[in-house]
């Protein structure tokens, strides 16, 4: 299977953890960011499992780095929730997905040599616009309460986007088995390392006692997913252009706006998506831009 399905299929897993992560946001045990970001970080202990398959000791200086990378990735979840918690589903992860590419693509053109041709950048352009478009609000009630998480949104893409260069330059220097295991053991001690703060670790013990059986197999299964889904992402990177891995997320947004359409009949509440003809529109617009890009790169 080539970079290019794996990342399709990793993308799908993202958008489906996606609208799983809207529930759990929404739970009293789970209703905190930083404390969802921590059970987040801790599943990624289980990356172990891999080990079998190729785990190799990279010695201390890339041990270290890939270790960053790690840190650098669970500080770029915690800003994500966040915007994530108080926005749309598809306009949090669409904004981010839709900007941090270009930053990408920078960075990596600068800093990695990775340089596209004419039609790599001709899909590239379209993905990233048509993931951005989705974002896209046109009334001021919208705009408004998208400003709310600016923040968020902006240390989401710089992170997100440094988080990609680093991952790629380590699974250019190592195999990608050691390069992803050791990795996911930075969001490790980042999670472990929460605990140190007392009000932090007071956070994160009272959701533990809170989480009801059911609320608890929907997090275990998330973080499966997510795990799966991460997995196949962080395969594609390895294999393939980092700038055209990150913008085919453009088509998490479409696997994600088919969700969150769905659930948002059974509950409005918590899949608050919008819709009227012109945002519908835009939507269709913005998904025939992904589809563009998709034919470009496939065939």
């Amino acid at each position: 299977m080539s970079w290019f399905f794996f990342a399709i299929l990793g993308y799908f897993l993202y958008a489906v953890v996606t609208v799983s992560n809207k529930f759990l946001l929404r739970q009293k045990a789970t209703t905190r960011p930083l404390v969802f970001t921590f059970w987040v970080g801790l599943a990624s202990l289980f990356t172990f499992v891999l080990a079998p398959f190729g785990l190799h000791w990279p010695g201390w200086g890339w041990f270290s780095f890939d270790i960053l990378v790690g840190v650098v990735y669970f500080v770029a979840l915690v800003t994500y929730y966040w915007a994530l918690d108080i926005n749309e589903a598809s306009r949090a992860s669409s904004l981010v997905g839709g900007l941090t590419p270009i930053l990408v693509l920078i960075l990596t053109t600068v800093f990695l040599g990775d340089k596209l041709n004419w039609l790599q950048l001709a899909a590239f352009f379209l993905l990233v616009a048509g993931g951005f478009l989705i974002s896209l609000k046109m009334d001021k009630g919208n705009l408004k309460e998208g400003m709310k998480g600016l923040r968020f949104f902006v240390l989401t893409i710089i992170l997100g986007a440094l988080y990609w260069v680093l991952s790629k330059y380590a699974y250019n220097h190592q195999s990608f088995i050691t390069g992803f295991t050791w990795t996911r053991m930075g969001l490790v001690a980042s999670a472990l390392a929460m605990l140190l703060y007392r009000p932090w670790r007071r956070l994160i013990f009272v959701s533990g006692r809170q989480a009801s059986a059911g609320l608890g197999s929907l997090m275990v299964g998330s973080k499966i997913v997510a795990g799966f889904g991460s997995l196949f992402v962080s395969l594609a990177l390895s294999r393939g252009s980092a700038s055209l891995t990150n913008a085919l997320q453009g088509t998490e947004y479409v696997f994600l706006l088919v969700l969150a359409y769905i659930f948002s009949k059974k509950f409005p509440g918590i899949m608050h998506e919008k819709s009227s003809p012109m945002i519908i529109a835009q939507k269709i617009i913005a998904v025939l831009l992904i589809a563009g890009g998709l034919v470009i790169l496939a065939f």
